[in-house]
Parts: C-alpha cells; structure tokens; sequence
C-alpha cells in the first residue's frame, strides 16, 4: 500500500493553523485579540531575499501575530526573523508580535537578540512542557459529554511532556481522533498529528498507524462508490421478492461493489479480505472481473 510521505514540520505548522486559526489563541495561550485574517508570508526585496515566513495574521487590533517552528532556536535563526519582521513592518507600519513554535528540546521563555543599537524578541512556546496526559484526559472528558474540543491541541499532543512512551501517547491521541464529531476533519486531523510526530515516534509505529489511516479512507471512497449502488439494486429486487430480502441483497451486492472498487485503486487481496469480509475465492473471481 502507498503510504503519505510524512516528514514536514513546516506542512502541519501551515495546515493546522491554517484550518484552525480561530482557535490558535487559544491554543498558544496567548492574550492576543482575536485573528481577523491571514496576511502574505512572501515579501520580496531586490536587494535581499523572497524567503517566506511560516504565517502571518492580521488580528483584530490591527496588529500582526508572527508564528514560525524552530525545532533549535539559533542567534541565525533571530537573525532571519527580525528581518523578517522588518520587511513586514516597512510595508504595514503595524506592531508585530512574533511567536516561535518549538516541539521539544528548547528553553521556554522569551529569546532576544541585542546588537546594541537594535533589540529585538520573540515568544517561544515549547509543546515539551505542556502536561500532554492532562490535556489527553480533558479533551476525552469533553467529548464524552458532546462538548466541541479544540483540535490543535490534539495535532500537538503527542509533543508534550507525559508518563507515557511517545509512541503511546501518539496511539491514545489517534484513538481519541477517532471520536471528532466532524467527519470531514477528522482524518485530516489524524494525517496531521501523524506527520508531526514522525520525529519522536518509532517508524514501525507509525507506518501502522499511517497503514489503518488509509485503509479506513480507501473503504470509505470505496463505500461511497459501492453501498449506495449496491442497496438501489437491492431494493429494486424488492419489488418482486420482499422489501427485506431485497435489501439484505442489496447489502450483499454492496459488498462486493466495495471490493471491486478496492481492487481497481490497486489494493491486494489480503486488505481487500481484512477490509470487507469476503474469502479469497470471491476476491480473486472480482479481480478477473475488474481486469476485464
């Protein structure tokens, strides 16, 4: 099976934010007012660079909000967001505040960079710190009671300090995932919190884990396309042999839609067997089916 390649800190920092702005505040602990809208990320100068900066926000007071990740916070790397900083301030004229997302091994507090003549700050945020089993405890506890979560603290969970083994903390979080109310987030949250853990987590796990990912979202393209045509037949042979006979038929069929489809985006037999139920015999019969 064709695994996401997941290996991108800058992806989950720019996806996840990007889909939860509204609650990235929040999220950062940050007394900020609230973000009105996203802001460019490339500002060009002849006689420099078009480095692109992470994110940007315009927030409600019409200030900027300045994230970036950095895994190891360097004096080069201050060096490169002041200036940064500078060009956005020379084309807004607005105060920015710059905050720098660090998954592990960083010190916590406020990082500056002092020429003499020029000083300048960000806020580092380490996720290390943050007491992952708590928040783990939390979210699950506000699920439970039908209460709306805040997704990025789950992407991020996996990071933070906890009694558990990384890679079991990554399972928990994956497993608690499962229960998001919304489905079209869902997965989307689970890829994201699977790429930012590739670094702390062991690769056996997480091409598991990547492994039942896909595999729930090849049957579920796969459903889409079959159970529905399936049960219309099922229910059209109804009409002569009995509503329940015929939607049981329908299921039936349904099934087997599953299982060519599965076959025809290039799925081998065992996972088509682990995925719908039918023995081989039936599979290899749909695969001669789905080559002709």
């Amino acid at each position: 099976m064709k695994k996401i390649h997941h290996n991108n800190y800058d992806l989950v920092l720019k996806e996840a934010f990007s889909l939860f702005h509204n609650k990235s505040l929040d999220f950062l602990g940050l007394d900020l007012p609230p973000i009105v809208s996203f802001m460019e990320t490339e500002i060009a100068e002849v006689e420099t660079t078009d480095d692109m900066m992470d994110l940007n926000f315009l927030l409600q007071d019409g200030s900027i909000l300045h994230l970036e990740e950095e895994t190891h916070l360097s004096i080069g790397d201050l060096i490169r967001f002041a200036h940064y900083d500078l060009r956005l301030y020379k084309r807004y004229k607005k105060r920015i505040h710059t905050v720098v997302l660090t998954p592990s091994d960083g010190l916590p507090g406020t990082k500056v960079l002092d020429t003499g003549n020029l000083q300048y700050s960000v806020l580092q945020i380490v996720f290390q710190d943050r007491d992952g089993d708590s928040l783990l405890e939390e979210i699950q506890s506000a699920l439970g009671r039908g209460e709306p979560v805040n997704e990025l603290e789950m992407i991020f969970l996996p990071l933070m300090k906890s009694a558990e083994s990384a890679g079991t903390l990554l399972r928990k979080t994956i497993e608690l995932e499962k229960n998001l109310p919304d489905e079209s987030l869902r997965n989307k949250v689970r890829e994201l919190t699977l790429i930012l853990s590739n670094r702390i987590v062991d690769k056996t796990i997480l091409d598991e884990l990547w492994e039942e990912l896909q595999m729930l979202k090849v049957i579920k393209y796969a459903e889409e396309k079959g159970i529905e045509k399936g049960i219309e037949k099922g229910i059209e042979k109804g009409m002569e042999k009995g509503i329940e006979k015929g939607i049981m038929k329908g299921k039936e069929e349904g099934t087997i839609e599953v299982a060519k489809n599965l076959l025809s985006l290039g799925m081998d037999a065992d996972f088509v067997m682990k995925a719908t139920g039918l023995d081989l015999p039936t599979i290899r019969s749909l695969e001669k089916l789905t080559r002709q």
